[in-house]
């Protein structure tokens, strides 16, 4: 019992230096410890949960067993990592006790990861906003003081009417994130949204125009669930066994029916470690290695010519003056949509005639043609691929990646033999500048070796189950007044900070501010700017700071009503249910935006509450197996539904037709011919490439990449988590000798953006070269400074031509590490 006490001390003072890290408004919110939790029955609910006896015996003595009320309940975690996790909660007295796996999935994600068990703590933690908060020094100068929500309310709806009526509606941007409910005020109000945002999109922008298919995120082509059936499982630039926690088993069971496991990432990380083989990669080259691939498989005949041939636009004729596509007739350049290829078709030639025709009257195309027609040549899709590839070598690919050429030349045989999955990642080179080359290159490879549409093949990121990967669920909607519409965005959320723009107000649900912009000076020199600037999260986040009034919401357990929210997780329909009352004076968004609209005038327009909200959704969906389900119906199946064909595992482009206007993969890209970008060609990124003369100077590639222990800046205030990790940027121990730092000392992390201090560790899993820093490091958890303050804010000239605009190249940064 002496070590026990002597840990909970530990854990008390510990707890205590944190509480004096934080904020000066915080400092007086109720901080947990072990102990403190302890008293509050919530450790004693983990031995004795059943509540029947009177009495029991602990370690010989008599205790007398304090009768409780217990109830459990039922709801999902979070969005934001696609875990949609269903969980089962255990409510002691009013407080949740214990967070456990829905057992009760209808499917095989009965998981739980370490973030979601520490949720007993977290929600209670001093991290919480208590009350609303308004704004009394300067912004950024973390001065606040409590205020009523009436006080709040009256004076935002009062300031953004003046804006609106001085400005216009397109004054006021609204933003909203993954962990909220139903947002109606980017439309209530007529403002602007937040456009495109950058972030988790360099792979899509390079892959999706394809392929038809993710909407610029790279959504991979089937199930995690189908790699049982692949030889190959070549995952690229993917940390897939920390990123999507609730799937891990899904990577082991593969690797046991016989898939290959390979990881190809420039540091030793969690997968790497538990795959058949690691290939350490230059960051921000991978592109080069899928080049490189192409290139020996294409020397080495190892293409699937029939699927290139009916499924692709290898064989479309193009221009060769002007590397335009020959069609039926000229696109009409005003036209909202792209026409279809049955009404506009592609030509190929003929096999068989040697004449030009349109594809989808040709069953045998010839991919290796080259024909005059109308005065003009042209040539196929297949023969100016390989004509962009002459200058590129399996050599240059090796010289520009650092993998040895033979190792490349195995990998891409290995892969066109297949059926083989190519697993992408949001987290590593997707944050590169150069990142759509890598998606287009993707494509390619997978066009060439017809690895697309049949069990054990696919491509794209596998992560989460809410992102389209798997069985949805499609559901009805809440309509407004049809005037009730939002502004069309001027510009993408990134350059409302640099551009000229209407912006006056700013409200914010979740710390986007953080999160999906790089270089953060620039991001706190725009919120400086606007008139009014309102954060809403149940956690105190770096956002915060810069705003005038914080509004403290309700997490995922709490609730005003039985339930409030469902949404799609892992083929099931998942729902949010009541855990417990809101805690301190936390709000549900629904509510918040219940009493603006009445202050507007317009309450009446939105849902009454969270259920109505629900049975909404249920029955104005048009599938009939949805909009016959109820919320009653879910809850007899412990808040868990299986989305209708689940038991299959879900292939998209079965039948060879793809979602795009030919139907076909379409890996010639005509709206990139200004960029020389129509078919992949290497390109390095726009900082962390090798020989930048700024390596002199910044010689590090700092790699901010994604962890178990964080939803991106999520849970750092977690203060059970925070015993097992704080940010700490890890470098090779290499690296640190040079600069003659130790392991654990404070160093400086710096560039011309900015400057942060925390603790290094020595880590030979780090690519020499490289530092890496897991994501969401803010200034509070850090010893100093915010991590993007350091991170790269450009893009490529391209970037605003490309399908959700360009990548924000978090990652494509250099630094230099020194003791501080």
């Amino acid at each position: 019992m002496q070590h026990t006490s002597a840990s909970m001390q530990s854990t008390s003072e510990q707890s205590a230096s944190l509480q004096g890290a934080l904020p000066s408004h915080e400092k007086h919110l109720t901080a947990l410890t072990r102990r403190s939790l302890l008293k509050a029955g919530g450790v004693l609910g983990l031995f004795a949960l059943a509540g029947g006896a009177t009495s029991c015996s602990f370690l010989g003595a008599h205790v007398e067993k304090p009768q409780h009320t217990e109830t459990v309940g039922y709801t999902y975690h979070q969005g934001h990592c696609g875990g949609m996790c269903p969980l089962k909660c255990t409510v002691r007295d009013g407080r949740l006790v214990l967070v456990e796996p829905n057992t009760c999935c209808h499917d095989r994600y009965e998981t739980i990861c370490l973030k979601g068990i520490s949720e007993i703590q977290h929600i209670y933690g001093a991290g919480r906003v208590q009350t609303p908060l308004k704004r009394v020094g300067k912004r950024g100068e973390n001065k606040f003081v409590s205020v009523s929500w009436e006080e709040a309310l009256d004076d935002i709806v009062a300031k953004l009417q003046a804006i609106r009526s001085q400005y216009g509606n397109k004054a006021v941007y609204v933003r909203t994130c993954d962990e909220t409910g139903p947002i109606f005020l980017k439309d209530m109000l007529q403002a602007q949204g937040s456009g495109n945002t950058g972030i988790d999109v360099g792979n899509g922008n390079g892959l999706d125009p394809a392929i038809g298919l993710g909407g610029g995120y790279a959504t991979a082509t089937a199930e995690a669930r189908d790699w049982v059936n692949s030889r190959l499982v070549l995952t690229v630039g993917s940390n897939f066994c920390e990123s999507t926690l609730p799937q891990v088993r899904l990577f082991f069971e593969a690797k046991e029916a016989g898939a290959r496991m390979i990881t190809v990432d420039p540091h030793f990380s969690t997968t790497a470690g538990k795959s058949d083989e690691w290939i350490p990669i230059e960051p921000g080259t991978d592109a080069a290695l899928f080049l490189g691939m192409i290139v020996h498989i294409l020397d080495k005949g190892l293409t699937d010519q029939q699927f290139m041939k009916l499924h692709t636009s290898f064989p479309y004729l193009v221009d060769t003056s002007t590397g335009k596509l020959l069609r039926h007739h000229e696109p009409d350049p005003n036209a909202k949509k792209p026409e279809k290829g049955d009404t506009n078709p592609f030509y190929v030639c003929d096999a068989n005639t040697s004449a030009p025709c349109a594809y989808t009257q040709c069953a045998n195309p010839d991919l290796n043609a080259t024909i005059t027609f109308q005065n003009k040549t042209y040539t196929t899709v297949f023969n100016l691929l390989k004509q962009t590839l002459k200058s590129f070598s399996v050599a240059e690919a090796a010289r520009i990646t650092h993998i040895p050429e033979k190792k490349i030349c195995e990998l891409a045989a290995l892969y066109a033999q297949g059926p083989s999955s190519l697993a992408l990642g949001w987290g590593g080179n997707d944050k590169m500048a150069n990142a759509d080359i890598a998606g287009h290159a993707a494509a390619v490879l997978t066009a060439l070796t017809g690895n697309v549409g049949k069990p054990g093949a696919g491509v794209g990121v596998y992560v989460g189950g809410s992102f389209g990967t798997g069985y949805s669920a499609k559901f009805g909607s809440w309509s407004l007044p049809s005037y009730m519409k939002a502004s069309k965005n001027e510009m993408a959320a990134y350059d409302f900070r640099t551009k000229p723009n209407s912006v006056r107000a700013a409200i914010v649900f979740g710390d986007d501010a953080a999160q999906h912009f790089g270089n953060m000076n620039v991001t706190k020199a725009w919120y400086e700017k606007l008139d009014l600037v309102v954060q809403l999260d149940p956690y105190f986040t770096e956002a915060c700071k810069w705003s005038d009034y914080v509004l403290p919401l309700t997490t995922r357990f709490e609730n005003d009503c039985a339930f409030s929210n469902i949404k799609t997780g892992y083929n099931n329909i998942v729902m949010q249910n009541k855990i417990i009352d809101p805690l301190f004076e936390a709000k549900t968004d629904l509510w918040v935006q219940q009493e603006i609209a009445r202050r507007l005038g317009c309450a009446d327009v939105l849902p009454k509450t969270g259920e109505d909200y629900v049975r909404q959704l249920l029955k104005g969906s048009k599938d009939p197996s949805i909009n016959t389900l109820t919320p009653e119906k879910i809850n007899e199946a412990f808040g868990v539904w299986p989305i209708k064909g689940n038991e299959k595992i879900k292939h998209c482009f079965e039948d060879g037709k793809f979602s795009t206007p030919s139907g076909r993969m379409d890996v010639y890209y005509e709206d990139m011919l200004a960029f020389n970008q129509q078919l992949p060609l290497w390109e390095a990124p726009l900082e962390a490439y090798e020989d930048n003369p700024l390596r002199e100077r910044f010689p590090l590639q700092f790699a901010n990449t994604r962890t178990r222990f964080r939803i991106h800046n999520q849970f750092n205030d977690a203060q059970w988590l925070q015993s097992i990790y704080v940010p700490t940027i890890a470098v090779n121990p290499a690296d640190l000798e040079k600069r003659g730092i130790k392991n654990g000392d404070v160093v400086r992390v710096k560039n011309d953006r900015g400057l942060i201090k925390v603790h290094v560790q020595a880590n030979e899993a780090i690519r020499p070269g490289c530092a890496r820093l897991y994501e969401g490091a803010t200034a509070d958890f850090t010893i100093e400074g915010n991590m993007q303050e350091l991170t790269n804010d450009a893009y490529v000239p391209r970037g605003e031509k490309l399908m959700v605009g360009p990548v924000i190249p978090f990652s494509d940064t250099l630094v230099e590490v020194e003791k501080a």
